[in-house]
């Protein structure tokens, strides 16, 4: 019995002594700590960034400045442009323009960001590499380029898409012309070769021309 009070009271003295982490104010030794979880950390900047992901192998959650380049396969636009970008997770989950505006996962799908980068294809066709900086946030150079290029890139296909679209039947057409080959049949006058409604076999002159001719036979 005297064996066991005494082992409560070395239990008691070894708790007592035993030092309670500050995660808001973090040593070396905390870190080296079996106690330590990272999980309960107070993400303030860049070091801590760097002990969370030696700890988890992962990127804590929150805003980070990073590079993103930009890619437009179509129209071979290519740039790179400082932004911000959302983790959460693990994950890249979000990249913020500028004026309030963002990409996210509705418009690809999110990627881990582990090793610091991540690349990644948006609904449209387009392409992203995106480059973890600093912890935090609040860098937009360059931000309006690039929203400008992707809208511009947007504005650009379709406006191509319109000019290959019949506007009388909806399939495909060239470019250089007004109407597909079976729409230009219908609406071309096969006496003149003017314009003519779908509906009518020839233009209004041939058809007048035609009703005069008719009427003169008559006459006859």
């Amino acid at each position: 019995m005297k064996k066991f009070f005494i082992l409560l009271i070395l239990i008691s003295v070894f708790s007592s002594c035993k030092k309670e982490i500050d995660y808001s104010d973090l040593q070396e030794e905390d870190i080296k700590s079996e106690e330590f979880d990272p999980s309960l950390m107070d993400i303030n900047d860049n070091d801590d960034v760097a002990i969370y992901l030696e700890a988890t192998g992962d990127y804590p959650d929150g805003a980070y400045c990073a590079d993103v380049e930009y890619y437009n396969p179509i129209t071979g636009t290519r740039s790179t442009y400082e932004l911000d970008v959302e983790v959460e997770g693990g994950d890249l989950v979000k990249i913020d323009w500028p004026n309030g505006g963002w990409l996210d996962e509705t418009h690809f799908t999110p990627e881990s960001i582990s090793s610091g980068e991540v690349s990644f294809t948006s609904d449209r066709g387009y392409q992203y590499t995106v480059t973890l900086g600093d912890f935090g946030g609040g860098c937009y150079s360059g931000g309006s380029s690039l929203q400008n290029a992707v809208n511009n890139d947007i504005e650009k296909e379709e406006q191509e898409k319109a000019d290959e679209t019949c506007p009388e039947c909806g399939f495909s057409k060239f470019a250089y012309d007004d109407y597909c080959s079976s729409c230009e049949r219908k609406l071309t006058c096969p006496e003149c070769g003017d314009k003519k409604s779908k509906y009518d076999e020839l233009c209004y002159s041939c058809e007048r021309k035609q009703r005069e001719e008719e009427e003169s036979e008559d006459e006859y």
